[in-house]
């Protein structure tokens, strides 16, 4: 199964938590697993569990601009892209899961 997870909250938002439990859970059920930054969630590349999820095998996909804005310090490998990208991951998918405030 291809999972992509969406994160566009801030460290702090209740949903956050989710993400990386989500996260971790869909690695452990094996498959592609993904992530895509946008908004306040590019800050989750500067948190320090997200290099063994990486090591675990999430793939890593960003919008530059929240990058440049939240994180323009990390230090992990990660592609970047806006709405086309967006859309082809979600077209390749199997399974979408958006953390956002609602």
């Amino acid at each position: 199964m291809n999972v992509l997870h969406l994160l566009a909250l801030p460290p702090e938002h209740p949903s956050t938590a989710a993400f990386w439990k989500e996260t971790a859970s869909s690695l452990d059920s094996g498959g592609i697993v993904s992530a895509y930054f946008l908004h306040e969630g590019a800050s989750a590349l500067l948190d320090p569990r997200l290099p063994s999820l990486v090591e675990r095998g999430l793939r890593l996909f960003a919008c530059p601009r929240a990058v440049e804005q939240f994180a323009p310090r990390h230090k992990l490998d990660i592609v970047l892209g806006g709405p086309g990208l967006l859309a082809e991951l979600i077209e390749r998918c199997s399974l979408a899961r958006s953390f956002y405030s609602a």
